[in-house]
Protein backbone atom coordinates (compact mmCIF):
# COMPACT_ATOMS: atom_id res chain seq x y z
CA UNK A 1 0.00 0.00 0.00
CA UNK A 2 1.26 3.43 -0.77
CA UNK A 3 1.43 6.40 1.57
CA UNK A 4 1.67 9.85 1.55
CA UNK A 5 1.44 12.73 4.40
CA UNK A 6 -2.21 13.52 5.48
CA UNK A 7 -2.04 17.60 4.85
CA UNK A 8 -4.59 20.55 5.11
CA UNK A 9 -5.03 20.19 0.72
CA UNK A 10 -5.38 16.68 1.22
CA UNK A 11 -8.75 14.99 0.09
CA UNK A 12 -10.60 12.20 1.17
CA UNK A 13 -11.62 10.32 -1.78
CA UNK A 14 -12.86 6.95 -0.19
CA UNK A 15 -13.69 6.45 3.37
CA UNK A 16 -16.06 4.19 5.50
CA UNK A 17 -18.92 6.37 7.65
CA UNK A 18 -19.63 5.23 11.10
CA UNK A 19 -21.52 7.56 12.83
CA UNK A 20 -19.28 8.70 16.74
CA UNK A 21 -21.65 7.01 18.57
CA UNK A 22 -21.37 4.06 17.77
CA UNK A 23 -17.82 4.59 19.02
CA UNK A 24 -18.91 3.94 22.79
CA UNK A 25 -21.63 1.20 21.82
CA UNK A 26 -21.13 -2.02 23.32
CA UNK A 27 -20.34 -3.57 19.55
CA UNK A 28 -17.58 -5.73 19.05
CA UNK A 29 -14.55 -3.89 16.46
CA UNK A 30 -15.69 -6.00 13.61
CA UNK A 31 -19.47 -5.56 13.83
CA UNK A 32 -18.51 -1.67 13.82
CA UNK A 33 -16.52 -1.99 10.62
CA UNK A 34 -19.11 -4.02 9.22
CA UNK A 35 -21.96 -1.64 9.93
CA UNK A 36 -19.36 0.93 8.01
CA UNK A 37 -19.67 -1.33 5.33
CA UNK A 38 -23.34 -1.24 5.06
CA UNK A 39 -23.65 2.33 5.65
CA UNK A 40 -21.14 2.70 2.28
CA UNK A 41 -23.46 0.35 0.19
CA UNK A 42 -26.46 2.28 1.77
CA UNK A 43 -25.27 5.64 -0.24
CA UNK A 44 -25.07 3.59 -3.41
CA UNK A 45 -28.86 1.63 -2.45
CA UNK A 46 -30.14 5.40 -2.08
CA UNK A 47 -28.67 6.25 -5.27
CA UNK A 48 -30.45 3.45 -7.16
CA UNK A 49 -33.47 4.11 -5.64
CA UNK A 50 -33.49 0.79 -3.13
CA UNK A 51 -36.18 1.41 -0.79
CA UNK A 52 -39.19 -0.87 1.40
CA UNK A 53 -41.83 0.87 2.41
CA UNK A 54 -41.52 4.29 3.52
CA UNK A 55 -38.40 5.15 1.54
CA UNK A 56 -36.10 3.24 4.39
CA UNK A 57 -33.06 2.49 2.21
CA UNK A 58 -32.09 -1.44 2.35
CA UNK A 59 -28.84 -2.78 1.37
CA UNK A 60 -28.28 -6.23 -0.42
CA UNK A 61 -25.13 -7.21 0.16
CA UNK A 62 -24.59 -10.98 -0.10
CA UNK A 63 -23.05 -13.22 3.06
CA UNK A 64 -20.23 -14.54 0.94
CA UNK A 65 -19.37 -10.62 -0.20
CA UNK A 66 -19.15 -9.09 2.97
CA UNK A 67 -16.59 -11.63 4.12
CA UNK A 68 -13.85 -11.35 1.29
CA UNK A 69 -14.25 -7.51 2.07
CA UNK A 70 -13.79 -7.78 5.76
CA UNK A 71 -11.20 -10.83 5.43
CA UNK A 72 -13.11 -12.71 7.54
CA UNK A 73 -14.97 -16.20 7.37
CA UNK A 74 -18.52 -16.49 6.85
CA UNK A 75 -19.44 -17.56 10.02
CA UNK A 76 -18.08 -14.25 11.88
CA UNK A 77 -19.83 -12.11 9.47
CA UNK A 78 -23.32 -13.56 10.30
CA UNK A 79 -22.18 -13.48 14.27
CA UNK A 80 -21.83 -9.83 13.61
CA UNK A 81 -24.80 -9.38 11.60
CA UNK A 82 -26.99 -11.00 14.47
CA UNK A 83 -24.99 -7.96 16.59
CA UNK A 84 -25.85 -5.32 15.29
CA UNK A 85 -29.53 -6.79 14.91
CA UNK A 86 -29.54 -7.20 18.76
CA UNK A 87 -28.39 -3.30 18.62
CA UNK A 88 -31.37 -2.35 16.50
CA UNK A 89 -28.71 -1.05 14.25
CA UNK A 90 -30.09 -3.37 10.67
CA UNK A 91 -32.86 -5.33 9.88
CA UNK A 92 -32.86 -8.62 8.02
CA UNK A 93 -35.69 -9.51 5.43
CA UNK A 94 -35.57 -12.52 3.32
CA UNK A 95 -37.06 -12.07 0.23
CA UNK A 96 -36.73 -15.85 -1.54
CA UNK A 97 -35.08 -18.92 -0.65
CA UNK A 98 -31.46 -18.82 -2.23
CA UNK A 99 -31.33 -14.97 -2.39
CA UNK A 100 -29.35 -12.03 -0.42
CA UNK A 101 -31.42 -10.83 2.54
CA UNK A 102 -32.33 -6.89 2.16
CA UNK A 103 -30.36 -5.42 5.24
CA UNK A 104 -32.59 -2.16 6.17
CA UNK A 105 -30.34 0.24 8.06
CA UNK A 106 -31.32 2.45 11.12
CA UNK A 107 -28.69 5.35 12.48
CA UNK A 108 -28.45 5.93 16.08
CA UNK A 109 -29.84 9.05 17.46
CA UNK A 110 -28.29 11.29 20.25
CA UNK A 111 -26.29 8.84 22.99
CA UNK A 112 -26.69 5.68 21.62
CA UNK A 113 -28.79 3.25 23.09
CA UNK A 114 -29.28 -0.31 22.28
CA UNK A 115 -32.54 -2.24 21.02
CA UNK A 116 -33.90 0.94 19.81
CA UNK A 117 -35.59 2.42 16.40
CA UNK A 118 -37.09 -1.13 15.32
CA UNK A 119 -39.72 -0.39 12.84
CA UNK A 120 -42.45 -2.45 12.40
CA UNK A 121 -43.91 -4.13 9.39
CA UNK A 122 -41.41 -3.56 6.71
CA UNK A 123 -42.65 -6.68 4.28
CA UNK A 124 -43.48 -10.10 3.93
CA UNK A 125 -40.44 -12.14 5.73
CA UNK A 126 -39.46 -9.46 7.48
CA UNK A 127 -37.06 -10.91 11.01
CA UNK A 128 -37.88 -9.41 13.81
CA UNK A 129 -34.79 -8.88 16.32
CA UNK A 130 -35.00 -10.55 19.49
CA UNK A 131 -36.14 -7.90 22.45
CA UNK A 132 -33.64 -6.64 24.17
CA UNK A 133 -32.70 -7.67 27.54
CA UNK A 134 -29.46 -8.31 29.61
CA UNK A 135 -26.21 -9.50 28.27
CA UNK A 136 -24.01 -11.90 29.60
CA UNK A 137 -20.88 -10.46 30.54
CA UNK A 138 -17.98 -11.03 28.33
CA UNK A 139 -14.46 -11.95 30.56
CA UNK A 140 -13.85 -8.62 30.80
CA UNK A 141 -17.19 -7.09 32.06
CA UNK A 142 -16.87 -9.64 34.69
CA UNK A 143 -16.41 -7.64 38.44
CA UNK A 144 -13.30 -9.00 40.29
CA UNK A 145 -14.12 -11.21 43.26
CA UNK A 146 -13.30 -9.92 46.73
CA UNK A 147 -11.49 -12.62 47.58
CA UNK A 148 -7.70 -13.53 46.82
CA UNK A 149 -7.24 -16.73 44.78
CA UNK A 150 -4.15 -17.68 46.42
CA UNK A 151 -5.75 -16.84 50.13
CA UNK A 152 -8.72 -19.19 49.43
CA UNK A 153 -6.41 -21.95 48.55
CA UNK A 154 -4.23 -21.40 51.63
CA UNK A 155 -1.33 -20.05 50.03
CA UNK A 156 -1.88 -16.31 51.24
CA UNK A 157 0.58 -14.41 54.13
CA UNK A 158 -0.64 -17.09 56.91
CA UNK A 159 0.92 -20.22 55.61
CA UNK A 160 4.23 -18.62 54.49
Amino acid sequence: MDVKPYTAAARLSSFLPLPKALLTADLSGTALLLYALLLDRGTLSAKNGYTGRGGQVYVVYPIQKLAAALGKGESVVKDRLKELEQAGLILRTHPERGRASHIFLYLPEGPFRTGGGVQKDLGEGAKKPPPPGPKEPTNQQRKPTDKNQSSEQGWGEESL
